[in-house]
């Protein structure tokens, strides 16, 4: 009895060791196909790592990395026609820079701002402020390293002055005009040609910038625009241009 059990599970073993032989054989690489498939796979896990700084977006093998001598250290050399090849990288969007483009852009800014601040002049005082009925001259110009009137002051401030027109207006129409609807115009100065300064905002009735009030035919008002500038802008002044813009359109005058 226990010849024949012994008999039967050798039977069912020699049984199931055949079948277990089938199917194909493994694929046998050589030691550089090795090395290249795990060069390869642990780049690629890099690139996805999220807790790398930077991943490899190039998983290739280079020339030479296989190489016991090779060291990682040693930049690359690439040829002429590869380095032109290579776009730049923008780091915060990581995609490649148009150089030329934006090369090209700048170029047309800088020469659409230029051709602008040229264009804005040719303008008188009145028509540059662009109040209807409304005509406006400046009759001087004061500067000062603080500005201040009975109930407000305007602090010295290091390195800096101010800059303020009296400018006196009369209404020429045979009707009044309101001012709100011209509290969205903007009020810059140049002197001498250089960089535009905004008018500050004070809370003086008389404030061009602020003015709200109406103005009855035949009545006259005097006005005032604050500007700060550099010391070194006012030590010489030569020039003066004054620019309105309003709803979208600059208009420039010299005084």
């Amino acid at each position: 009895m226990k010849i024949k059990s012994l008999g039967l599970l050798i039977s069912i073993l020699s049984i199931a060791f055949l079948f277990t032989g089938c199917g194909e054989p493994l694929m046998e690489m050589t030691a550089e196909e090795e090395a290249i498939i795990t060069a390869y796979a642990s780049k690629a896990v890099s690139k996805f790592n999220k807790n790398q700084t930077i991943g490899i977006a190039n998983a290739r093998v280079r020339k030479g990395e296989l190489d016991e001598e090779y060291s990682p250290d040693e930049p690359e050399e690439e040829t002429d026609d590869e380095a032109l090849e290579q776009p730049e990288i923008d780091p915060e969007t990581g995609e490649p820079i148009d150089v030329d483009a934006s090369s090209e852009k700048t170029e047309e800014a800088g020469e659409e701002t230029a051709e602008d601040s040229s264009s804005d002049l040719g303008y008188s005082f009145t028509e540059a402020i662009g109040i209807e009925g409304v005509e406006f001259s400046c009759s001087e110009f004061d500067v000062s390293e603080e500005f201040k009137t009975k109930k407000f002051l305007m602090e010295k401030v290091s390195g800096k002055k101010y800059v303020v027109l009296s400018i006196e207006a009369k209404n020429t129409s045979d009707k009044s005009v309101d001012f709100s609807q011209y509290k969205g115009n903007s009020y810059s100065l140049s002197l001498n040609g250089g960089e535009k300064a905004s008018a500050s905002f004070t809370p003086l009735g008389n404030d061009l910038v602020n003015y709200d009030g109406i103005l009855a035919a035949g009545d006259t008002k005097s006005f005032i625009l604050v500007f700060q500038f550099s010391d070194s802008s006012v030590e010489n002044i030569t020039s003066m241009e004054l620019f309105v813009t309003s709803e979208g359109t600059t208009r420039g005058t010299t005084i």
